[in-house]
């Protein structure tokens, strides 16, 4: 049986030994026939790769500020303040022709919003455990103050939303601040107040409070 085997074995590798000559010469036949080699086919450019462009508008862009609006999360361990500006751009329409009446009203309900200045309590110089508390968030709210008051960032745009989320200790900080001589220069320009606060119905169990 196993002299057998070994004898099928031999017969198969030779069958295939055989296909593997054939196909060489019916390969050396064709570039016998017609001069050309699969190597020197791929060196000639048969196909025409030049695209023809479609003439494009000019998109003239031109931004105006709506508002400003202040972010501010006030968590366990720290607080931020971000500023962003909403701008639209007045030739929307224009230069965007191909866009259908749903798309160009869905642009006009979520405008985009563009960072001016993001900061943390950190940036003060508190560290660890300090950046939680009540003097860190005052702080910080002081110098954002003094900062949009210096570079007169109201004045393009005399409109400021303030979106305030969580219940840390920067929280109390922040509108002291606010109502205080700090936010004298920002109180005139405050139009709208929103709190997106995540609140818990119903869920999972909450963690048990820290024991000290």
């Amino acid at each position: 049986m196993m002299f057998s085997s070994i004898a099928k074995a031999s017969r198969s590798l030779r069958t295939g030994f055989r296909g593997f000559s054939s196909t060489r010469s019916i390969l050396s036949t064709a570039e016998a026939e017609h001069g050309d080699t699969f190597g020197s086919a791929l060196k000639v450019d048969n196909y025409n790769t030049k695209i023809k462009r479609q003439p494009q508008l000019r998109k003239e862009t031109n931004t105006k500020v709506l508002k400003h609006i202040l972010h501010c999360k006030f968590r366990k361990n720290n607080t931020f303040l971000t500023l962003t500006n909403v701008e639209v751009d007045m030739n929307y329409e224009h230069n965007h022709p191909e866009k259908s009446f749903n798309e160009k009203v869905l642009y006009y309900l979520t405008l985009p919003e563009r960072v001016i200045l993001s900061q943390s309590t950190g940036y003060l110089g508190f560290r660890k455990a300090q950046r939680g508390e009540y003097e860190a968030a005052f702080q910080l709210t002081s110098h954002i103050f003094k900062i949009i008051r210096e570079r007169n960032i109201l004045d393009d745009c005399f409109n400021l939303e303030i979106v305030v989320s969580d219940f840390g200790k920067g929280r109390k900080a922040f509108f002291d601040a606010l109502k205080g001589k700090e936010g004298s220069s920002v109180r005139p320009a405050l139009s709208k107040l929103t709190d997106m606060t995540k609140l818990k119905f119903g869920g999972v169990r909450s963690p048990s409070r820290r024991r000290i």
